[in-house]
């Protein structure tokens, strides 16, 4: 746990479509914070990603932080996928170094700590990911510090019975 984690505001969400700007920082969402991914019939979901957005004071920058973001099933166990050797799950767990800072292009210094620092980062997974019907969660962490995380709720409902007439 560090001074960074317990004073950053995190934000983690789903949406249809996000990518951010590589010049510019900024995340694009289409559909965001939605709760419902639906399974398509080939056993997986539909395309989605997840936007993992950090926020910290500007006297903190620059500053590298580990952050991880892992799917968690409705007991905040680690979700496992099949993995790239056969027979072999492993969970949907990533964890990287970043280095968070404030914009400084042009910025005057009490514009710049008015702002604070800024990292928008986004998996997609384009293929979908094989899930079973269920409740899960997403969740994202800063140095370790599992108290000040932030989760995002989402279902994966299962098959709809079939509509009865008559």
């Amino acid at each position: 746990m560090s001074e960074i984690s317990q004073t950053a505001d995190l934000t983690i969400a789903i949406a249809d479509f996000a990518n951010v700007e590589q010049n510019v920082g900024k995340p694009n969402l289409i559909g965001g914070w939605g709760t419902i991914i639906p399974l398509t019939p080939m056993g997986v979901t539909i395309r989605f990603s997840v936007l993992s957005v950090i926020r910290v004071k500007a006297e903190y920058c620059p500053h590298e932080i580990t952050l991880e973001v892992s799917l968690r099933d409705e007991d905040g166990n680690l979700v496992s996928l099949p993995g790239a050797v056969p027979n072999q799950e492993q969970p949907l767990r990533v964890a990287n170094v970043v280095t968070i800072d404030a914009p400084t292009n042009g910025l005057k210094t009490d514009e710049r700590n008015h702002i604070g620092g800024i990292s928008n980062l986004v998996m997609d997974f384009s293929n979908g990911i094989p899930l079973a019907p269920g409740n899960y969660r997403w969740r994202l962490e800063i140095d370790g510090d599992e108290q000040n995380a932030a989760e995002y709720a989402f279902c994966v409902p299962g098959a709809r019975p079939p509509i009865v007439q008559g």
